[in-house]
Order: C-alpha cells, then structure tokens, then sequence
C-alpha cells in the first residue's frame, strides 16, 4: 500500500522545513517520491536527497495544477509502477486550488487499489493570514478551506495581539458565511411568500381577463353570423369577428400555458435552487466554524508549546541516541544469516514468506537464524501415521539433490514432541513432526537450505521374498496373491511382513519361482482357495529373492 500525502501552501509558508523534517524524523526508513511542479517551493539539496533515498518527479507540464487535466494522473501511475514507493509526497503550487489537487488524486486512487489518500495538509503563515486572505481571496480561502489539518508557521513571530488579530480574521469569516446563509434563507422565504404568489396571481389575472375577451368576441361573432344571414354584414367584416375570436383564444390559451409552467415547473426549480444555496451556506458556516476553532487552537497551542519545544527536543535526541546504541544485535559466533519466515493468512489462503525489513515483531518471535558451517543437521517432516516407526540411533540413506550420485549416511537423532504449527497452518488436518538426524558430509561442500531426499532403515533383511504391494489383496479379511496353476488364477493365502510403501516382504504362502498376479481380479473370490480367471488387463509378476 502506498500513501498519498498533499503539501499545500503559499510560497515562504514553510513547506520545505515541513516536509525535511517529517523525511528525517517521521518518514524515517520508508521509500519516498517527492511529486513537485518546477515552479515549486521545495529546494532540498542533493546530498539530502542521496542520502535519504528520495526520488524526485517534476510535472512535466509545470504547474501540477495545470496538468490536473493533462499528465497528472498519468505521470502519478508512472511513479508507482517505476518505484514502488511506501509513501508519495506531493507540493501542489502554491496559488492552485487544493480542493482541485484533492479530487485528481482521489481520481486516481479509485483506479488504483494499491494506493490510499492519507493526508492533505496547508502550510499557513499565522503572521500573513490576514493580508493573504484579503489578496489572493479564492485562492488562499480554497486552501484553507479543503485541507483535513492546518499546521501554523512562523508562530514564533506571533505576539498576544497577534494572536487576538487572527481571532478577529476567523470571527470576519465566520460573520461572512452567516450572513451568506441568512440572505439564502431570505431568498428561499422571499420567493415562496411574495415572488411566487405575485406571479402566480399575475397569470390568473391574465386568465381571467383573456377568458372574458374571448367571451365577448365569441357573442360578437353569433351577432354578426346573424346579421350575414339577413345581408346587413359582408363576407369580410364576419371573417375579421372571426379572426378576433380565434386571437382571443390563443391568447387565452398562452394565459394558461404561462400558468401551468409556473406551476409544474418554474417554482419548483426556484424553490430547489434556493434550497440548495441555503443547504451550502448551512454546510460553508459549519465548516467555518470548525476550521476557525482548529486555527485558533492550533495558534494557541503552539505558542503554549515553544518554550517547551527545546527541552523536548533536547530529551528526544537523548533517548534516540541510547536507543541507537542499544538496538545493536552482535552475532554469538561466525555464520551466514537467515531471516526467519512468517505465515500470512488471507481469505483462506496461505503464503510463507521472509520477514520484510520494517515488519513488526513480537515477543518471542524468531527473526534470525545463523547456521553453522560445521555440522550440517538434517530436517525431515515426518507425518503422524509414520511415528510408530521411528527410533532415536535409526540409520538413513541421504541423497541431496546437489549430489544426486552419491548416497550418505546417517542417524536419526531427535524426534519431534509436537507438532510443527507452520504446517498446521497450512493444513489443519496434517500433523507433521520435525525430526532430525546427522551425516556425515565432511568430504563435500554442504550449504544451509539444501534439498535432499531421507530414506530411514527400519528392519534390513537379506534373502527374502517380496513383491510389489499391490499384488496383495485382502478376501474375506485373508491377504491373499493371485497364483498361476496351470492356465487358472488361484488365490492364496500369504503372511506379510513389514513394507517401504512400494514392497511387501511375503513371509510364506508362496515359493521362489511362482507366478503372481499384479492386481486382483475384477471380481474377488469370497473363499480363499477358489479358482477365479483373472481380468485381461492383468499382468503377471514374479516373486523376487
């Protein structure tokens, strides 16, 4: 995961001395990228920047700001799949709207799970707050107003009176978002009492009036259809009453028309934009409210604090340096070292991996290992059914894979007590048991972490006969092998003795020289003795001496 921090500022604020010191005291150990347009504040030399393995990406557009639009998230994805760094630095310029730098990077954030938005921070000058924000306006409000934290600079320089002037700024802004959010309040209630109703009889006045027009037009033109019929009104003056009457409706009818928008329409756009100017002023005033009371609380907790900042500086350096000499580990003798592996455990899945440089340890946790050059001991996992057959002093046969023509020997030493938990973890239903035993390897160059292949002698026996297991089958609960009498399969019954998971010692039942099947019949015999034909895929198997 790499964290994504946001350095915001004006020029002189003190981004630089910030993000030195947090390199050298918070971000100690970590692998960084410094993201910073080539008209940025950030001026650290090269033998700082060597010396903490820093790597530095200029905006190739120049103002980060800028290329908001252009590279910005391109180059972003650039530095993460170059570097892979644990954390990003980025210094937006300093007249660039914050909230801007926010939205691009959360951008890209949402693209890339592997990345997380830890921090967006503003860098304030307490002793230029007030003439900034008469200046630059936008600009400087936008910063302050976006960032999650405000850390004050140049507090030093700040005196009572001040302090008491920044007071006044935040109580200047706070008084200018409530006067924002009660003239938001008075639109909204202006419109709904006195906007609105006044339009709104407006239009019906003009319904009314329209309505009665066209009445009258309508009784004009019956009275003048009726003086056409008997010859006293022309062609044209009753087509000029209709023309009015047909005027008079339409006129009537946009009346009604203006209404219905009004009605459907206009005042509920009207009243929904002024509800949500309302709702941003009430969200602007709170906010205002919350940041002026952390600018004032952080201004008055660092001039608090600067008479003590020496002393805790002094103590700091002091604890750090006894740590230092404490946190020395002095191998007890001469080896190579191993990290120790961990086990991470992840919707169900398992990966053992070497302890990463940074990880946090517990107590008692094994870290290290340092082999000895002498004395080579060999680890075997052995699984629990196999136990029953182990004895301390056993001999084994060891083939390391380095040296697959040669065979050593040696002895099993020590047997596990418990199990191993690694391999629980890995499966909770195999328990292994670490076991080990020494060879002698005096005549070859061995090296730690070796593959190697362990044969352990239970029994040696000279002169017997076996076979191979499957060629034993139970019937009726008898282990029997298919013998060859004549043309015909008959199974007998045999005594067995101990097996390596590939042979079987045949005590009796059978003689030198017989002819024994490789796996039973398709189907068994239920008595033992009698006569069965073997399937045709069976392959004869002679017993061995």
């Amino acid at each position: 995961m790499t964290k994504i921090d946001i350095f915001s500022g004006f020029l002189g604020a003190g981004k630089t001395t910030l993000i030195k010191k947090l390199i050298a005291e918070a971000y100690s150990g970590e692998k960084l990228v410094l993201i910073e347009n080539e008209f940025g504040e950030i001026n650290i030399d090269g033998g700082f920047l060597k010396e903490s393995g820093i790597e530095i990406s200029e905006m190739s557009a120049g103002c980060i700001c800028c290329s908001l639009v252009g590279d910005f998230n391109k180059a972003l994805k650039e530095v993460v799949a170059q570097f892979h760094p644990d954390r990003i630095l980025i210094e937006p310029s300093g007249v660039g709207k914050l909230s801007d730098v926010i939205v691009a990077v959360q951008r890209t954030v949402d693209e890339c799970p592997e990345l997380k938005l830890n921090s967006y921070v503003t860098v304030a000058d307490a002793s230029k707050v007030k003439v900034y924000m008469k200046n630059f306006g936008e600009f400087y409000n936008n910063q302050i107003e976006a960032a999650g934290t405000i850390i004050l600079s140049r507090t030093q320089k700040l005196s009572q009176e001040k302090l008491e002037v920044t007071k006044g700024d935040c109580d200047a802004n706070l008084l200018e978002r409530e006067v924002t959010l009660t003239l938001a309040k008075m639109a909204l209630e202006k419109y709904e009492k006195g906007d609105y109703p006044q339009q709104a009889r407006e239009y019906e006045t003009d319904i009314a009036i329209a309505d009665e027009e066209m009445k009258r037009a309508a009784e004009k033109l019956e009275w003048s259809q009726r003086l056409a019929k008997e010859g006293f009104l022309t062609r044209t003056e009753l087509q000029a009453d209709e023309l009015a009457l047909r005027q008079k409706e339409i006129k009537l009818e946009m009346a009604r028309t203006k209404m219905n928008v009004l009605t459907n329409y206009t005042v509920i756009q009207q009243r929904a934009t002024h509800e949500s100017d309302v709702r941003k002023a009430t969200r602007a005033l709170a906010r205002t409210k919350w940041q002026n009371k952390s600018l004032i609380r952080q201004v008055e907790t660092e001039i608090i604090q600067r008479t003590r900042e020496r002393d805790r500086a002094t103590n700091r350096l002091a604890e750090l340096n006894f740590q230092i000499s404490k946190s020395k580990i002095y191998a007890p003798t001469n080896g190579v070292i191993l990290y120790a592996s961990t086990v991470q455990i992840a919707r169900r899945r398992y990966w053992i991996r070497p302890l990463a440089v940074g990880e946090t340890a517990v107590q008692r946790q094994e870290l290290i290992y340092i082999p000895l050059d002498a004395g080579m001991i060999v680890e075997l996992m052995v699984p629990e059914a196999s136990l029953n057959k182990l004895e301390t002093g056993m001999p084994a046969n060891v083939r390391v894979d380095a040296f697959p023509d040669r065979i050593f020997h040696g002895r099993l030493t020590k047997i596990g007590i418990l199990p191993d938990g690694q391999s629980a973890s890995l499966n909770p239903d195999l328990k292994m048991y670490k076991c080990e035993l020494e060879c002698d390897f005096s005549d070859v160059v061995i090296r730690p972490g070796m593959s190697c292949d362990i044969e352990l002698v239970k029994h040696a026996y000279d002169k017997v006969l076996y076979c191979p297991m499957q060629c034993v089958t139970r019937v009726n609960g008898v282990p029997c092998v298919y013998v060859q009498e004549g043309r015909e399969w008959v199974a007998r019954p045999v005594e067995v003795g101990l097996d390596n998971n590939r042979m079987i010692h045949l005590v009796s039942g059978v003689e030198k020289g017989d002819v024994i099947m490789m796996a039973p019949p398709v189907r068994e015999s239920k008595d033992a003795g009698q006569k069965d034909a073997p399937p045709k895929t069976a392959k004869p198997a002679d017993t061995r001496h």
